[in-house]
């Protein structure tokens, strides 16, 4: 999967957040997996169209040139990879468009997590 700069640094800001202190670090793929799990209870109530247009602390903002887009392969349970089709085909028709591709998908997964994590998660209002 091809990850643009803004998702790699999502995953970075993810991982700093939730797991800062750990001697191990987590792989992309148990990292996306963690994000996806957290927000699962809320996916259907979160607005995504909010999330995407969201500031992100430490990625929004972030400068460090270093970080490029990456491709790579991302392990993860069966069970996330049916939910990201799952949001996949929500994201159509949230997004009023013909195709979403799992990389923008990953993105929203990412930031919604931390915007969860900072107590800023958009959700759908009614």
């Amino acid at each position: 999967m091809k990850l643009s700069r803004i998702t790699v640094l999502a995953f970075h800001e993810f991982r700093r957040i939730k797991y800062e202190g750990e001697e191990l670090k987590p792989s992309n793929g148990y990292v996306l997996n963690s994000a996806y799990e957290m927000l699962l209870p809320k996916l259907n109530v979160i607005d995504w169209q909010a999330v995407n247009k969201k500031y992100i602390p430490n990625v929004s903002d972030n400068k460090d040139v270093t970080i490029t887009k990456i491709s790579t392969t991302l392990n993860m349970k069966e069970s996330i990879s049916q939910g990201i089709d799952d949001l996949q085909n929500l994201f159509k028709r949230d997004f009023d468009t013909d195709r979403v591709f799992k990389s923008f998908v990953v993105k929203l997964i990412l930031f919604a997590a931390i915007l969860d994590l900072n107590g800023e998660l958009p959700l759908k209002k009614g």
